[in-house]
C-alpha cells in the first residue's frame, strides 16, 4: 500500500499542463447485472441511485453484450472488438496472447494524456496479466491491496462474512490442512463441500469486497479532484454475481414471498436443444436446503429455492446500487460531476428461471440484454434509446464524448453520440451476440424487435467463411408479439420475409464485421504504420518524462540564470557482459575505457555459473573496484542450468546414477551460495529450460518451479529479482520460432501456475538470422501478456547456416534490435554478450577497436540521451522533456561552479535541487 499512498501524494502536487476542461470518465462495471433496475421498467427493484443516474443521462433499453460470459464479454467491450476478432471466447484465454498489439479502452485514454485508475473487476482477471492488463493503467488497486473495516478480515473465500459461514470455512480449511491437501488446492477442496449460493450478514457495507472497492474508488476520486490532469477511473463491482452475498438490510428491502418468479418456465416450442444449458455455474455452489434437480439438459428448482435465489439477486443488486450512490455523491462533493462522463453497465444479462435456465451462457434475450446508462453533464441528452446498441459501441462513444480522435477503422462499434444528443434515432442495423456449444456456434442478431439465431457446426468462429460449416438450426423471435420467447417462429410462413431479411443481415455480419484492423500507435485509416514510427511513438511515451526542475543555490534561494543539464545514466539498462579474464589482464584499462563508452550495467560471461564459480572467486575482487567506482550494477547469471555437461563433474555423477535426492541437494547448495555470497542486483535463477531439463526428466516433477521456490526460501535480500532466462525464443530463426515460443510460453505458465516467485523474464538475443523488427516486437508482446518485466540478456550477431552477415547487416540488425527493445514498455534493459573478442560477433576486437555494432550502439545511446542548457526563471524553474534516468545539473555563481545529481524516473517529475556541491 505504500505505492498507493505515494501516488495519491504525487497527484496532489503534480501539475501536468492538462486542463480540467477535458472531460473525465467514471466507468462503472457491474458483474452479472441484468436490467433489474427501476429506470429500465422493473417496478419491483429498489435501485434509487441507478435511477438517479438515469435521470441525469440516457438509458439504453435495447443494449446487448457480445457474448454472455464474463471473460469474453469484457474482453470484447474493453478492446472494442467482437469476440471473433479479439479471439477470446472462454475464461482462460489472455487478450494479449491473441492480440498483443491491441490498444484497450483505458490504454487509449492513457495514450491521450489521461490518468487511468482502476479498482475491482473491470477485465475478467483470467483474461489479463496479474496487474489487470498493466498497459491499461496508471495505477490499479489489486484485491489483496483492498482495506476492510477495523476488526474485519477479507471475506472468506472472497465472498462470505456471516460469522457461521466464516467459521465453517475456517474449520474446513483446517481439515484440509490436516489431510495434507496442497495449499494451492485447499480453496477448491473447501468449495466442493461448502459454497452457499447466497448469504445475508449483519455487517457494514464495507465488510464485503464491493464495499472495499467503493472505499478505494472514493479515495481515488478525492485524490484526482486535486490535480489538473483528466482521468479515466474504472470501478468494477462483483455483485450481483453469485453468490448473492449482501448485508441484511438489503435483504430486508424485499419480501421473499412476493419476489417475481419467471412467467415462462419451460423450453421454447420448436426450439433448438443446443440453445439450453444445465446451469452448471449455479450447480457448482453447495447450498444446504436448496433443492435442485437436473433433467432433459436443464435444471428444475423448487419454488422455495427459486424465491431464495431471486430474493438474493435483488438484495445484491440493491447493495451495489447503494455503493454506486456513494461514488456519485463523492463526485458531487468534489465538484467533479459537472465535468465527468459517467457510464454504468452490466457485463451481460442473467436468467432467473426463465426457459428453465439460471446464470447466463445463452443467446436468449434474458442473457444478451444488458443494462447501460450514460451521463454527459455538458449536453442535453435523450432520456431513453430504444434502438439496438452493443457493448462494442462503448469504446468509440467514450472517445467521441471526450473529444479524442475516434479510431473507427480499428473498432467494431460505432459512436452512440448521435443517439445521446438526439441527432439520430438509430445508428446500426443489428446487435450481435454469440455463444458456443463445442464446435457448434450460435450467432444471434437483434434488430428492432426481432432476434434471429443461426447455429452452425464446424466451429465457424475460427474461420473467415462458412465453407465446411453446416447450418444446424435457426431461431426467430418477435418480442413485440412474444416478449417471453415462448415459440420459435423460424418455420412460421408468416415470418418468411423477416427470416430472409435476418439471414441477409447475418451473412453481412459474418463476411464484413469480423476482420481485424490495428488501431495501434501510428495507425492511419486502419492501416498499420511502419514499425519504426510505432516504435518511436512508444519511446516517446514510455522512455521520456516531463521534468519541472526547481534549482536552488547553496543558500536555498531560487537560482536565476543559465543552467546546464546533462544525462549521465539511463533508466533503461544498456549493459555489457564482462569477460573476467580480459578484465584482469594487462590490457584491462583499455577494456574498461571501451566498456564505459557503451555500457552502464554489467554481467559476467561465465564466472557465475556453477561449473565455473572458481572464476568468480579468483577474479571478482580485482574487477569489483572498477564496478563500484563507476556505479555499475552487476547481474547474476545461471544459478541452475539443468544440463548434465553444464554441471561440475562431481555433480554429474548423480545424474548418471539417477541419485535425484543428492543431485538436487548439490544444486541447492549452489543456489544458496549464489544468493548469499554474490553481490548482484538480480539472478537468472533458471537458465535455458527448453534445452536443459535433466533434473526435471529424472524427477518427473516441475523442478523448474521448484528452483524459484527454493531460491525464495534462501535469499536474504528480497530486493534481488528472480529471472527465467531462455534462448532461441525472441531471436529464434523463423524455422523454429513458433515451436520454441509455444514451448517456452507453456514453461512460464507451469511455473506461475503453482505461484512460484518468477519475477521477470530474460531473453537471450543471439541473432542467427535477420528477424524483422515487427516480428521481434510481436514476440516480445506475446510474453508481455504475463505482465512481468523483461530483459534482453545476451545480444550478439552470429554467422550460422541460416545466414552469413555483412558489416551492413550487423549495423542494421543492431539498430533495429536496440530500437525494438528500447521501445517496449515492459523491457527494462538490453545486454551485449560479447563486448570484446577475435570473432566478428564481438563489438570490439581484442585491441578495443570498435566494429559496426559498437558504432551503432554508441550512436543510439547518444540519440537517446538528453542534454541542454536553459535559463532558470526568477523562481529557479526550468522545464524540459527528456529520457528517463539520472541527470547532472550544473550552475556557475560568483565564479564557482556547482553541480548535483537528480533522478527523472517517471512520466511526470517535479524536482527541487539545492546545489551546494562544487564541481571537481
Amino acid at each position: 500500500m505504500k505505492k498507493y499512498f505515494l501516488s495519491l501524494f504525487l497527484l496532489t502536487v503534480l501539475s501536468t499542463g492538462y486542463s480540467q476542461n477535458k472531460k473525465n470518465v467514471l466507468f462503472i462495471a457491474i458483474d452479472d447485472l441484468k436490467p433489474t433496475i427501476g429506470a429500465f421498467g422493473d417496478d419491483y427493484a429498489k435501485t434509487p441511485n441507478m435511477d438517479r443516474l438515469a435521470d441525469k443521462g440516457t438509458v439504453f433499453l435495447n443494449n446487448h453484450c457480445q457474448q454472455a460470459v464474463c471473460g469474453p464479454s469484457r474482453a470484447s467491450l474493453m478492446t472494442g472488438l467482437r469476440p471473433d476478432i479479439v479471439k477470446v471466447w472462454d475464461l482462460k484465454t489472455k487478450i494479449r496472447k491473441q492480440r498483443p498489439d491491441v490498444v484497450t479502452l483505458p490504454q487509449y485514454f492513457k495514450n491521450n494524456g489521461y490518468l487511468t485508475y482502476g479498482v475491482g473487476k473491470i477485465y475478467d482477471p483470467r483474461s489479463v496479466d496479474k496487474q489487470q492488463d498493466q498497459q491499461s493503467w496508471t495505477e490499479y488497486t489489486l484485491p489483496n491491496q483492498l482495506r476492510y473495516p477495523e476488526g474485519k478480515q477479507a471475506p472468506a473465500l472472497s465472498y462470505y462474512q456471516n460469522p457461521e459461514n466464516v467459521k465453517r470455512v475456517r474449520a474446513l480449511r483446517k481439515e484440509a490442512e490436516a489431510k495434507g491437501i496442497e495449499k494451492k488446492k485447499i480453496n477448491k477442496w473447501v468449495q466442493e463441500r461448502f459454497k452457499p449460493a447466497f448469504e445475508k450478514a449483519d455487517v457494514s457495507d464495507d465488510a464485503y469486497i464491493d464495499g472495499a472497492i467503493t472505499k478505494q474508488g472514493e479515495a481515488y476520486i478525492k485524490a484526482l479532484a486535486k490535480q489538473d490532469q483528466p482521468f479515466f477511473l474504472a470501478v468494477g463491482y462483483k455483485r450481483p454475481h453469485l453468490p448473492f452475498a449482501a448485508p441484511t438490510k438489503y435483504w430486508d428491502l424485499y419480501n421473499e414471498n412476493e419476489v417475481p418468479l419467471a412467467k415462462f418456465q419451460q423450453k421454447v416450442e420448436g426450439g433448438y436443444e443446443k440453445a439450453y444449458h444445465n446451469s452448471s455455474e449455479l450447480q457448482g455452489y453447495k447450498t444446504e436446503g436448496l433443492d435442485i434437480s437436473e433433467a432433459d439438459g436443464v435444471v428444475k428448482i423448487s419454488e422455495k429455492g427459486q424465491r431464495q435465489l431471486i430474493h438474493g439477486y435483488y438484495a445484491a443488486t440493491s447493495y451495489v446500487d447503494a455503493l454506486v450512490g456513494r461514488l456519485i455523491t463523492q463526485l458531487e462533493e468534489n465538484k467533479l460531476d459537472k465535468n465527468t462522463i459517467i457510464i454504468l453497465w452490466g457485463d451481460h444479462g442473467w436468467h432467473l428461471g426463465d426457459h428453465l435456465l439460471w446464470n447466463k451462457h445463452s443467446n436468449f434475450e434474458q442473457a444478451t440484454r444488458s443494462p447501460m446508462i450514460i451521463v454527459d453533464p455538458s449536453q442535453k441528452t435523450v432520456k431513453q434509446v430504444s434502438s439496438v446498441t452493443e457493448f462494442v459501441d462503448i469504446y468509440p462513444t467514450l472517445a467521441d464524448m471526450a473529444g479524442l480522435p475516434v479510431p473507427t477503422e480499428g473498432l467494431s462499434g460505432k459512436s452512440l453520440k448521435p443517439l445521446l444528443d438526439g441527432s439520430e434515432k438509430t445508428i446500426k442495423k443489428y446487435a450481435m451476440t454469440q455463444i458456443a456449444r463445442g464446435k457448434i456456434n450460435g450467432y444471434s442478431l437483434k434488430s428492432g424487435n426481432i432476434r434471429y439465431t443461426a447455429w452452425y457446426d464446424g466451429n465457424p468462429r475460427l474461420k473467415k467463411t462458412l465453407e465446411g460449416c453446416t447450418l444446424k438450426a435457426e431461431e426467430l423471435y418477435d418480442y413485440k408479439a412474444d416478449p417471453l420467447e415462448t415459440r420459435n417462429l423460424a418455420k412460421d410462413k408468416a415470418y418468411k420475409q423477416k427470416l430472409d431479411e435476418m439471414r441477409d443481415l447475418f451473412m453481412e455480419f459474418f463476411k464484413n464485421d469480423r476482420a481485424y484492423h490495428s488501431h495501434s500507435f501510428g495507425a492511419v485509416n486502419g492501416k498499420k504504420a511502419d514499425w519504426r514510427i510505432e516504435a518511436e511513438a512508444r519511446i516517446e511515451e514510455h522512455r521520456k518524462g516531463d521534468v519541472k526542475l526547481t534549482v536552488l543555490d547553496k543558500k536555498g534561494k531560487p537560482f536565476n540564470g543559465k543552467v546546464k543539464i546533462e544525462q549521465v545514466r539511463h533508466q533503461f539498462r544498456f549493459g555489457g557482459v564482462i569477460n573476467t579474464q580480459l578484465f584482469t589482464s594487462e590490457k584491462k584499462e583499455k577494456y574498461q575505457e571501451a566498456f564505459l563508452s557503451l555500457f552502464e550495467n554489467a554481467g559476467y560471461e561465465n564466472a557465475f555459473k556453477i561449473k565455473h564459480k572458481r572464476l568468480y572467486d579468483k577474479r571478482h575482487q580485482e574487477i569489483a573496484p572498477f564496478l563500484k567506482e563507476n556505479n555499475i550494477p552487476l547481474r547474476g547469471h545461471a544459478l541452475v542450468w539443468e544440463k548434465t555437461k553444464n554441471m561440475p563433474k562431481n555433480i554429474q555423477q548423480y545424474v548418471n546414477e539417477t541419485d535425484t535426492a543428492t543431485l538436487i541437494q548439490q544444486l541447492e547448495n549452489y543456489v544458496k551460495y549464489g544468493l548469499t555470497e554474490y553481490d548482484v542486483m538480480e539472478w537468472d535463477v533458471l537458465n535455458e529450460p527448453r534445452e536443459c531439463h535433466a533434473v526435471q526428466d529424472l524427477t518427473k516433477q516441475n523442478t523448474w518451479a521448484y528452483w524459484f521456490e527454493y531460491a525464495d526460501k534462501v535469499r536474504k535480500n528480497k530486493q534481488v529479482k528472480f529471472y527465467l532466462n531462455e534462448n532461441k525464443v525472441i531471436s529464434a530463426p523463423y524455422k523454429v520460432a513458433d515451436k520454441n515460443i509455444q514451448f517456452h510460453y507453456k514453461v512460464i505458465e507451469d511455473i506461475l501456475a503453482v505461484n512460484a516467485p518468477l519475477e521477470a523474464l530474460g531473453f537471450q538475443s543471439r541473432m542467427k538470422q535477420h528477424i524483422k523488427p515487427e516480428d521481434l516486437y510481436a514476440r516480445l508482446e506475446k510474453f508481455a501478456s504475463f505482465g512481468l518485466p523483461m530483459l534482453g540478456t545476451e545480444f550478439e550477431i552470429v554467422d550460422s547456416p541460416y545466414q552469413k552477415f555483412t558489416e551492413a547487416d550487423r549495423a542494421q540488425i543492431t539498430e533495429e534490435a536496440m530500437t525494438v527493445y528500447f521501445s517496449h514498455p515492459q523491457v527494462e534493459g538490453f545486454y551485449v554478450w560479447t563486448p570484446f573478442g577475435e570473432d566478428r560477433k564481438a563489438f570490439f576486437d581484442l585491441d578495443a577497436n570498435p566494429r559496426a555494432e559498437a558504432k551503432v550502439w554508441a550512436k543510439k545511446i547518444n540519440e537517446w540521451s538528453t542534454s541542454l542548457e536553459a535559463n532558470a526563471d526568477k523562481k529557479g524553474k526550468v522545464a524540459f522533456r527528456g529520457f528517463k534516468g539520472t541527470y547532472k545539473v550544473t550552475i556557475t555563481q560568483n565564479g564557482k561552479t556547482y553541480s548535483k545529481l537528480f533522478e527523472a524516473e517517471d512520466s511526470q517529475n517535479d524536482i527541487k535541487v539545492k546545489l551546494k556541491d562544487l564541481t571537481n
